[in-house]
């Protein structure tokens, strides 16, 4: 749903959509520390509002919540999960 609204929201409202992961959140100061998911080094962010999509993981058995059905976005959860052949 939210990439199917991803060219209205940004092209009328002036709302940026980031695919990665968030290291650091700073809502005193309103930025974020992000790491766009085809770069190796991070990014400063700005905000005014902030809305995180973090999806779902969940294994109960697993310390990071890492499940063989969804893959591990997480990086520090993708150093030692069981399957990284089908990690992103």
């Amino acid at each position: 749903l939210t990439f199917t609204l991803q060219p209205v929201l940004e092209r009328s409202m002036g709302v940026k959509f980031i695919w990665g992961e968030v290291k650091s959140l700073n809502g005193a100061e309103k930025y974020a520390e992000i790491k766009p998911i085809f770069a190796s080094t991070t990014d400063k962010v700005g905000f005014d509002y902030c809305v995180i999509c973090s999806g779902c993981n969940f294994g109960p058995f697993k310390p990071m919540g890492e499940s063989l059905w969804f893959p591990t976005v997480h990086e520090e959860a993708r150093k030692i999960s069981d399957w990284p052949h089908i990690d992103e």
